[in-house]
């Protein structure tokens, strides 16, 4: 499973602060992230920090815009994972399906991660 997971994604690195996705703009990937911490923002305030294992960008599930701004904090690497990707990667891999499902959970209460709420 992590071997499909890893051949789908594209793996990237950062020396420094860097934006994974802008608040308001379209869906169309999202993020593992590998090392490092990333902040989430609503406007210009911080509602959180994530580490390694998180996933971001699970709004690409509902085909919503985005509702914060994530970037990395510092030195970090993630895999981003194409939309497309991500629905096939769902489909095989039952246990990616379940940790997105648990993070759209958390992170919109009373979402689907299927877009059938």
């Amino acid at each position: 499973d992590l071997k499909r997971l890893v051949q789908a994604a594209h793996r990237t690195s950062t020396s420094g602060p860097w934006p994974l996705i802008q608040e308001q703009t379209p869906s169309d990937a999202c993020y593992i992230l590998l090392s490092g911490e990333a902040g989430v923002y609503v406007g210009h305030d911080r509602i959180a920090v994530v580490g390694p294992g998180e996933g971001i960008g699970e709004s690409v599930l509902r085909g919503s815009l985005r509702n914060a701004t994530v970037a990395t904090m510092g030195r970090a690497a993630v895999l981003h994972i194409a939309r497309d990707d991500l629905r096939r990667l769902l489909d095989e891999i039952p246990a990616l399906r379940e940790t997105m499902d648990q993070t759209v959970a958390r992170h919109v209460p009373g979402a689907a991660a299927d877009g059938s709420s």
